[in-house]
């Protein structure tokens, strides 16, 4: 097993077991931070891995003037359409201008932000009825750089995860590990790291 979009790096996990003897051989610590990663995700309701290409999503606004999507990673490659006849061809191709992404400046101090709402501030507003989903959004969903808060709520986790071997019931389950979840009341410092991450509302159909 590799580590998949993971959140926190081998080298990492093993730093968090340093000098207390602890052995971490390549396979489970993969599967810890695997299982671990999914439940962030889980958690958070979002992702943090970048998609490799643009991708294609549709939704259905609930309002005319904005649109709650999937985390926007970058600009680059972004293609907004709306579909206003209701048949899936989504004909009309806002320019950047009709736009506006945020939150507003995510982007201003570089590293991990994304942007999950769309604004129609120019020439057209947002279908909001319709058989199909009446708007499409182009772009490379996620985020373009892991956030602190993640990656070390990742090495948290992992490593609880990563020591229940020793446990008297081993690591039996698909994982390895058994069923993965964040709990406040089991994990308050990673849910603590989590928290700022939490998306209230997904609009994705």
């Amino acid at each position: 097993m590799t580590v998949t979009n993971g959140y926190c790096t081998l080298t990492q996990l093993r730093e968090q077991f340093d000098d207390d003897g602890t052995v971490v051989p390549t396979n489970l610590a993969e599967r810890a931070i695997n299982a671990t990663s999914r439940a962030i995700d889980l958690f958070c309701g979002r992702r943090f891995w970048q998609d490799a290409t643009v991708v294609t999503r549709a939704y259905r606004p609930d309002l005319e003037d904005l649109a709650w999507v999937a985390d926007i990673s970058t600009t680059t490659g972004l293609v907004v359409k709306t579909d206003s006849a209701g048949d899936g061809t989504y004909a009309t191709t806002w320019d950047s201008a009709d736009y506006e992404l945020g939150p507003l400046n995510a982007d201003a101090d570089g590293g991990a932000y994304a942007w999950w709402r769309i604004a129609a501030v120019d020439r057209y507003l947002f279908p909001t009825s319709g058989k199909v989903a009446p708007l499409s959004v182009t772009a490379r969903f996620g985020w373009p750089a892991i956030p602190e808060g993640v990656e070390q709520a990742c090495v948290i986790r992992a490593a609880q995860i990563f020591k229940r071997r020793e446990s008297i019931n081993g690591v039996a389950g698909v994982n390895g590990f058994g069923p993965i979840r964040i709990s406040r009341s089991r994990d308050p410092d990673v849910a603590d790291l989590l928290d700022d991450f939490i998306k209230v509302r997904v609009g994705a159909v």
